[in-house]
């Protein structure tokens, strides 16, 4: 769930950032529907969080001028909310290696 809700994170973020649309989300639809994966299921879930981590990096390169204060906001909350994330999923992972 932590990885669904990564991914979902930065496309909405990006989203809005491109469109200037910022959309009420549903956040908790991940946790309450997201159960244990299969292998292939997990590799399909990494791969999405790449793709998703590597529009943003475009998205900040491609962007010279944060002209709002709701995109400089999104951005700020996008690095301290994925760094949580990532620590979590940092956690789990290493809890499943012992």
């Amino acid at each position: 769930a932590q990885v669904k809700h990564m991914a979902f994170y930065l496309d909405v973020l990006e989203k809005a950032v491109r469109t200037q649309q910022f959309e009420p989300q549903d956040w908790g639809k991940i946790w309450r529907e997201t159960s244990a994966v299969t292998p292939e299921e997990w590799d399909a879930l990494k791969s999405s969080l790449r793709e998703s981590y590597n529009r943003i990096k475009v998205l900040i390169a491609e962007t010279t001028e944060w002209s709002s204060v709701q995109q400089i906001g999104g951005i700020i909350a996008t690095i301290v909310h994925t760094a949580y994330h990532l620590g979590e999923i940092r956690q789990a992972l290493c809890s499943l290696k012992q």
